[in-house]
């Protein structure tokens, strides 16, 4: 680009301040504007609303932690589908008497289970084979018949192990039950029971407290009177009057569609109540059963 000059004659000093001007205003002329760059709107994403179910689909499914399994070390009864009852027969053997008990149980194909104590059981280890030859089952009731609860450990202990060992001796199997004698029991002592010798607790339903009332008649009314599914029988096979009655309350029973099982097979039959969180420390009812001579 020319540029032509016209100005009229200046001094020295005018026309070098002019050219100065001029200079820089060619300058600026020259000099391209600033562009403004204009960026690229962003992309929008499509709006998605939001919903009960996308809200499920978002969210990954934590599945709870399982329940650990809690393991029952004490049974009064069960809660069972079916008209299913243990018979339970404390403190024996007896020479002569439960000899004919296991007569009439085997003529009638019926099972039950015999907690025995150690003192007599030593000396008939030939009834305790042929309990289990039948199909019975053999629990521990103690050597001597003591309040557990009322001993220092090591007594306590001496019990239940010299009966578990006499058990094992004559049937090759050591007994997965402790009757303690009189339902009596301590929480620290039922708590060794299952730490030490890892044995549950049996207790019972239906007592008809033969022990005290020596009369067949009696025997049979107040089992046929308590007796419902689940039930676990009391009773003793060292009475005259409660074995002598045991044919009667085991056809009575049988006519009535009650099937007989061993506590063992009781248990595997017996369905837990669902837990539920609670306000207070529970006890299990089973854990005080209603004084006995047991």
């Amino acid at each position: 680009m020319t540029i032509t000059l016209c100005m009229p004659t200046l001094g020295k000093g005018a026309t070098l301040l002019l050219l100065g001007i001029l200079s820089a205003r060619f300058a600026c002329a020259q000099t391209p504007a600033p562009t403004t760059t204009q960026l690229p709107s962003p992309t929008a994403s499509p709006v998605v609303p939001v919903t009960a179910a996308s809200q499920e689909a978002a969210t990954p499914e934590i599945s709870p932690p399982p329940t650990p399994a809690v393991k029952k070390i004490a049974f009064g009864s069960c809660r069972v589908d079916g008209p299913y009852i243990a018979m339970t027969f404390d403190d024996g053997p007896n020479a002569r008497l439960t000899p004919l008990l296991l007569d009439a149980m085997e003529s009638r194909g019926i099972h039950a289970t015999f907690f025995v104590v150690g003192s007599n059981a030593v000396l008939y280890p030939d009834l305790l084979k042929r309990m289990a030859q039948d199909g019975d089952e053999i629990g521990n009731h103690s050597w001597s018949h003591p309040q557990l609860s009322k001993l220092d450990v090591a007594k306590a202990d001496k019990e239940i192990l010299d009966t578990s060992d006499v058990i094992t001796k004559a049937t090759g199997q050591a007994p997965l039950y402790l009757r303690p004698p009189y339902g009596a029991m301590s929480p620290l002592l039922r708590k060794r029971i299952e730490d030490k010798f890892g044995m549950t607790l049996i207790y019972w339903s239906v007592d008809p407290r033969d022990w005290k009332y020596r009369d067949s008649q009696h025997v049979y009314d107040e089992i046929l009177r308590q007796v419902k599914p689940g039930a676990i029988i009391l009773s003793h096979d060292i009475h005259a009057t409660t074995v002598a009655a045991m044919p009667h309350v085991f056809d009575a029973l049988l006519a009535k569609g009650y099937k007989f099982v061993t506590v063992s097979q009781l248990i595997a039959l017996n369905q837990p109540r669902a837990i539920k969180p609670a306000a207070s420390p529970m006890h299990e009812a089973t854990s005080s059963p209603a004084p006995s001579h047991s």
